[in-house]
């Protein structure tokens, strides 16, 4: 019986690190458009690749192989720093850092204040906000620890709510040395630890071979779910929402209620039987079925390294936004101002280009003008030192001239500058958000009211980030009862 309970226990803990791994893949596309605002807000925007070219290279080897010089006015990265510096001007004196408060405690312990900054930043270029709260043991200190989730490790099965109600597998995957392996899941149990070695030291914590086919096909040098880096383990936590069946216990004699497992039903007709020889009120059962998180910490080959279960009011620890999750579909701001960044950098490159090949000061120096007594180089440097002087042998319709070209603007001064106000048209980071560009004539009511205006068009975005820190603080404060 004990064999055949073991082997069901084993067959689900494969089955729900399938479900982990296929969720994983199913948002690799939103891991790789991630990947690419994160290359362009901080400053490689010439790494796409050039459709119109043979051959797999990128935007900026094309532009180079035509004899341009690619350049970046970063945009991206300005309008980021304006709404993060944005964020946190008003989040400073919002009173949640109470000393006199567990969660005001909890929140000046973990430094919330910058790791709600960071997470922001990646609210704003993903648009997505990932932070865990958990009892953990770190710098031999256990307490309530706040950590970002890197998007790259994390998974989810599809949701639709954005207060993410309809989450029914959650998880995330780390990496750590086997000494961190051995000491939190070893128990101090040699034999166990030697187990931990053997998993991470075999094939089979690689992960099956099923497994690897499905993920080269959309992993692209960008990870794996299951492989860890050189020297590390790769440790996998899932958290699915199951059914369990439970009892519901009453004593009449105490007016209490409590929550027991079905198996305790023997115990409770033994309590009742002792109590009807009592005349005593009996205990009263009913078997419900109801929902739970489970959490299952699994090493790659699906061995379980510890799990545990919390009830489904409880939640799990995640505390996650998407934004704005229309359809189930996330979008960022910095995936609203792409289109403009590329043009501002193709502008600046052709302008680049138009002044670095029109003619400067070129001298033209008939050969035939050339006296035999200077070589060229002499020439040079004459014409060049101020008050120089130049022989040269007069011919007809020839003598030494100096052609300047005028740069010709066929709008492309113009066509930058409308790129750049509608950059700030759609990212509504303005002039007068970041404080620019403001007449000393306009009074101060009057600029309040244009930062006013001018904030309406992030208001969304840092209003949608509260909720998620109140989310946050409503995790941590469940999980230091």
């Amino acid at each position: 019986m004990t064999t055949e309970t073991n082997e069901t226990a084993i067959n689900r803990a494969r089955r729900v690190l399938e479900a982990a791994h296929k969720a994983w893949l199913a948002i690799a596309d939103f891991r790789r458009r991630r990947r690419r605002y994160i290359r362009y807000t901080y400053g490689d925007q010439w790494g796409d690749p050039a459709p119109e070219a043979s051959g797999a290279i990128s935007e900026g080897e094309a532009m180079r192989a035509q004899g341009a010089r690619p350049l970046t006015n970063n945009l991206i990265r300005r309008m980021v720093k304006a709404v993060v510096g944005r964020y946190r001007m008003q989040a400073e004196g919002t009173g949640h850092d109470d000393a006199d408060t567990p969660l005001g405690a909890c929140r000046r312990f973990n430094c919330t204040d910058e790791l709600d900054a960071r997470t922001f930043e990646e609210f704003l270029i993903s648009g997505v906000a990932l932070q865990r709260v958990g009892h953990d043991t770190r710098r031999g200190r256990r307490a309530v620890w706040v950590n970002i989730v890197n998007p790259e490790t994390f998974f989810i099965t599809p949701v639709g709510d954005p207060r993410g109600c309809d989450t029914e597998l959650v998880g995330r995957f780390t990496d750590m040395s086997i000494a961190e392996v051995c000491m939190r899941y070893g128990c101090g149990d040699p034999r166990r630890t030697a187990m931990l070695r053997s998993i991470y030291a075999s094939a089979g914590a690689l992960g099956t071979a099923q497994g690897h086919a499905a993920e080269a096909a959309v992993r692209s040098g960008a990870g794996s779910f299951y492989q860890a880096p050189e020297g590390r383990c790769r440790v996998i936590e899932v958290w699915t929402l199951e059914c369990r069946e439970l009892m519901r216990v009453h004593d009449p004699a105490t007016a209490t209620m409590a929550i027991a497992e079905p198996g305790a039903l023997q115990r409770i007709e033994r309590i009742n039987r002792r109590r009807r020889r009592r005349h005593l009120p009996e205990l009263k059962a009913r078997i419900e079925t109801t929902t739970a998180w489970h959490c299952r910490i699994m090493a790659p080959d699906a061995t379980i390294l510890a799990e545990c279960s919390r009830p489904a009011e409880a939640g799990h620890p995640f505390a996650m936004k998407f934004y704005p999750l229309v359809d189930g579909d996330v979008h960022s701001l910095v995936e609203d101002v792409i289109d403009q960044q590329r043009h501002v950098n193709r502008m600046i490159t052709i302008m680049d280009r138009m002044m670095a090949t029109a003619a400067k000061g070129v001298l033209l120096f008939p050969s035939k003008c050339k006296p035999d007594e200077l070589d060229w180089a002499d020439i040079v440097q004459l014409w060049a030192d101020p008050g120089g002087v130049i022989p040269y042998r007069p011919m007809d319709k020839g003598e030494p001239h100096q052609v300047v070209t005028p740069l010709s603007d066929p709008g492309i001064s113009r066509m930058l500058q409308t790129q750049i106000e509608m950059f700030q048209d759609v990212s509504g980071v303005s002039d007068a958000l970041m404080g620019r560009n403001i007449s000393a004539g306009v009074g101060a009511e009057r600029y309040r009211s244009e930062v006013a205006n001018a904030s309406l068009t992030v208001d969304d975005l840092i209003k949608t980030f509260a909720h998620f820190i109140a989310t946050r603080d409503n995790l941590i404060a469940r999980t230091i009862k």
